[in-house]
């Protein structure tokens, strides 16, 4: 492990509605913490943001940061949207206002060079990541959680050590977002309420959109269907 590595994840019930958010920082030195908090009014994206503003907070002085999320809108805003909302003053290709402007400025200012971006498949079986989605989870319903400070694989740890250390081969096989036009395989888009959201499977889209009085959603192939699809509502590109 050349770094800390952070896993993070942000949950919101109703979107808007009670959000939380959730990191879990394992240390080269075996050591791990988990942080977490609620929110009374935000949304699915603003908790993603602000867990990776979290962990990056709590990582400042590290030479060497590799972050996990499931969340595109953040992976995809930090390497692709950003120079394009930066050069247009923070308003979009339709010339609305970028929303969560605050947010993106401040992630933007803790994600130096530093850092390493890593998608991780929402729901997939990663324990780490699925710890980080139990914690937010947990916080968006209300509840407090136990946070883990101590030892890696240590009683207590919600992780036990031999599934963190098969999480972490796993992890290394994860790559960066592929920048070609075509994608490996179809993803699901939707928009709710101004808010791009891009799922790996069908089963997390629905979730997401079911019930929600004007989502609109689409299974896309290609970076030119879902740029059409953002265009069509008066979005932001991914």
């Amino acid at each position: 492990m050349r770094g800390p590595v952070a896993y993070t994840d942000g949950s919101c019930l109703g979107n808007p509605g009670p959000g939380g958010w959730g990191i879990r920082l394992l240390y080269p030195d075996g050591l791990v913490e988990e942080f977490g908090a609620a929110v009374k009014q935000t949304t699915n994206n603003q908790m993603e943001l602000q867990a990776a503003m979290a962990a990056l907070e709590h990582l400042e002085l590290q030479p060497h940061v590799t972050v996990y999320t499931d969340s595109r809108y953040v992976i995809d805003g930090l390497t692709k949207w950003l120079p394009n909302w930066q050069r247009r003053g923070w308003t979009t290709a339709a010339g609305a206002a970028v929303k969560n402007r605050a947010l993106w400025q401040k992630l933007a200012r803790l994600a130096t060079p530093r850092v390493s971006w890593k998608h991780v498949r929402g729901h997939s079986g990663n324990p780490n990541n699925e710890r980080v989605d139990d914690i937010a989870r947990a916080f968006a319903s209300g509840c407090v959680p136990h946070l883990f400070r101590g030892r890696l694989g240590e009683p207590g740890d919600p992780v036990p050590t031999e599934v963190t250390q098969q999480a972490a081969v796993q992890a290394r096989r994860v790559t960066s977002v592929p920048q070609s036009s075509t994608f490996s395989k179809p993803r699901y888009v939707s928009i709710i309420r101004g808010d791009v959201a891009i799922d790996d499977s069908w089963a997390a889209c629905e979730s997401r959109v079911r019930g929600v009085s004007g989502a609109r959603y689409k299974k896309i192939r290609t970076a030119e269907e879902l740029a059409a699809f953002c265009a069509k509502h008066g979005v932001e590109s991914p």
